[in-house]
């Protein structure tokens, strides 16, 4: 009669974790942010392209159109996390806003030029790094104020 034996690995990245060592959690979060800072150009290129898209397509609709929502929608969704990283942050809350107004328009089948339009040129102001924070709250309060006349739901604040 033989005898079954069983053999557990040890598993390296629970011993890593135990083990002591590595940079300090001030160190690790400054390389971090100097990782994040090289990917700020990219990142606010990426926003201009899809904001160019989306006013490209904003451009050509002339009224209420489920495929021109759709690509509006589209573009600024995409964008959504990019102002965070490239220090823009209430980029992200006005395509929040303008994805929820979207969202509105198309449950509703009706379209409003002027609350886009508005939406869209608050993406183009709040891409630029050099707003000072009190303005982009400015924007975002305005941006507020459009949706509401929608019965759109108060994006969060910057």
């Amino acid at each position: 009669m033989s005898t079954a034996r069983f053999t557990v690995p040890k598993q390296r990245l629970a011993q890593l974790l135990r083990t002591p060592g590595g940079p300090p959690a001030a160190e690790a979060l400054a390389a971090a942010r100097d990782n994040l800072a090289v990917l700020k150009p990219q990142c606010i290129g990426e926003l201009k392209d899809l904001l160019e898209a989306a006013e490209k397509t904003y451009s050509r609709l002339g009224g209420y159109e489920e495929a021109g929502l759709a690509e509006l929608y589209e573009a600024a969704v995409r964008g959504v996390g990019l102002g965070d990283l490239c220090g823009a942050g209430s980029v992200d809350v006005a395509l929040h806003s303008l994805c929820d107004l979207l969202d509105h328009l198309q449950t509703q089948a009706i379209y409003d030029a002027e609350a886009v339009g508005v939406h869209l040129r608050a993406w183009r102001l709040l891409i630029s790094t050099e707003l000072p924070a009190e303005g982009a709250q400015k924007v975002l309060d305005g941006l507020n104020r459009v949706s509401a006349k929608f019965g759109v739901p108060k994006s969060e604040e910057a």
